[in-house]
């Protein structure tokens, strides 16, 4: 799966093991560390809350199961004689069996899925966007974007995701509450799923608010799921055929990081940054339809600019490793550099025109940054993240894959001054970008979560051909593979699930 000729099995026999005794530490607690540095606050630290077996784990089970079977369906020779067709299928079947496992993860959790996820998107503390869009700040979407920049000062104790993020978050949950404001019939739905007596939402919370809280957490979930078509369309670009292409795709559904944040908005935003950087690879590795992907590229970065202020830094990983895959140093100047300026360009024309409407997107971002800043990166040790946050991108991108991506990196560096080919360029960019984003010291402690955007672009590299192209994109010997694979992830899933609390 690794080189070229391999089979891939010898290759899964230590993530394998690994993946055993993480999942044993994980469930008994037998490293606390693998949590995160204590004490917390001003540390992180995930919780350690274990629940008992019990027939709540089925549903997950079953979910986990039905991801698995897509992989393994994706194997028929049936498939194999219309693969873009089958492919598209197995895509869309995975975006909601995706939904449908992170939902059911949620089943082992004291108040199930549906209170849960309304109830955490109603949370001042957990996100804070919901409470912010249904006060009377965000009444007025153009006020509140005009406003935008002196409301982050308030909101520093009261709402402190929304004190940190764009509008765009908050206005998300506004739009749902619309929604659920004009459909009597989609409110009443969504609260009967979650049951949840009146009293324990008083005002503001009506009751269009509260199905916004739970429609906003629902549609968050199938943004992430979503994202596993842009993964597949970059597989694609570097070598992959559809089929096994969608066996990528299928398996990011399965990443722990994406699958167990939900409703956190980091599972949403690698969709438009997954999807800008599968374009722009698209583009400046073939050629074909450039500007339109250049363009469209632009639109989805603008997106996660509107969602994130860490938006730039991902963007930016994405667009360097898309540059790498130039064909020559001459087409890297006089194509690449022309499609990544056009997609910058319109990344920020939205911009512009928020700007028209009253909003001073740098002095939001210059208050944003400041909080960050105050109240989760100074106080927390510099070094000691050097370590931690490696840690915890292995553990939610999935241990075996993080594995397999350090044995994909080391033969990559192998191979010296040869030229690694295209899936390797791409993956040392990924790596030394990745590397930068650790060192920056940026980000400490959360990663699991804040680096989500990231894991797509990663699990490309690692699972990649080695040497970028292949006379037979989809080797029979290798079909096995992403099974195995996928079931140590949707393994690990469930025991985070069960024993952290996130």
């Amino acid at each position: 799966m690794l080189r070229p000729g391999g089979s891939g099995w010898p290759s899964l026999l230590l993530p394998t093991l690994l993946t055993a005794l993480f999942a044993a530490a994980v469930r008994f607690d037998a490293v606390p560390w693998l949590r995160g540095p204590a004490p917390y606050p001003p540390e992180w630290q995930w919780g350690f809350r274990p629940q008992p077996v019990s027939g709540a784990w089925l549903p997950a089970l079953v979910a986990g199961g039905v991801v698995l079977a897509l992989l393994a369906v994706s194997r028929w020779r049936r498939a194999s004689g219309r693969p873009r067709l089958a492919a598209s299928l197995l895509l869309t079947a995975g975006t909601l069996a995706g939904w449908a496992f992170s939902l059911c993860l949620m089943v082992t959790l004291p108040d199930g899925p549906w209170r849960t996820l309304l109830a955490r998107a109603a949370s001042r503390t957990f996100s804070s966007y919901h409470t912010v869009a249904i006060s009377g700040d965000a009444r007025d979407p153009r006020a509140f974007l005009s406003r935008h920049a002196a409301l982050l000062e308030e909101y520093r104790a009261s709402a402190k995701h929304a004190a940190t993020h764009p509008p765009g978050p908050v206005l998300f949950y506004r739009a749902a509450l619309a929604v659920c404001e004009g459909s009597a019939p989609l409110t009443e739905a969504l609260l009967g799923l979650a049951r949840i007596p009146d009293r324990e939402f008083p005002p503001p919370s009506t009751r269009p608010a509260r199905a916004a809280a739970l429609l906003g957490a629902l549609l968050i979930g199938l943004l992430g799921a979503a994202t596993a078509w842009p993964v597949a369309a970059l597989a694609e670009t570097l070598g992959l055929g559809p089929l096994a292409a969608a066996r990528v795709g299928i398996l990011y559904l399965l990443l722990p990081g994406p699958a167990l944040m939900v409703p956190q908005f980091d599972s949403a935003l690698a969709l438009p940054v997954a999807t800008a950087t599968a374009l722009l690879a698209s583009a400046i590795a073939t050629g074909r339809a450039a500007a339109p992907k250049a363009l469209l590229a632009g639109v989805f970065g603008a997106l996660a600019l509107f969602t994130s202020y860490g938006a730039p830094a991902f963007l930016a990983v994405g667009g360097v490793a898309a540059l790498s895959l130039a064909p020559s140093r001459r087409e890297a100047a006089t194509r690449a550099i022309p499609i990544l300026a056009v997609a910058l360009v319109t990344a920020v024309v939205p911009a512009v025109a928020t700007a028209l409407l009253g909003h001073d997107p740098i002095a939001s971002a210059r208050a944003a940054l400041a909080i960050h800043r105050e109240a989760y990166t100074a106080p927390r040790s510099y070094g000691l993240w050097l370590l931690f946050n490696p840690l915890d991108l292995a553990t939610f991108i999935g241990l075996p894959v993080a594995v397999l991506g350090l044995v994909r990196l080391s033969s990559v560096r192998g191979q010296g001054w040869a030229d690694p080919g295209p899936s390797g360029r791409f993956g040392l960019a990924l790596a030394a970008g990745l590397g930068a984003l650790i060192a920056s010291g940026v980000t400490r402690g959360e990663v699991g979560r804040i680096w989500i955007p990231l894991m797509p672009l990663l699990l490309v590299a690692i699972l990649s051909p080695a040497d970028g192209s292949s006379d037979d994109p989809d080797p029979a010997r290798l079909r096995s593979i992403p099974l195995v694979l996928g079931a140590l992830l949707a393994a690990l899933c469930l025991v985070i699930r069960v024993s952290w609390d996130l």
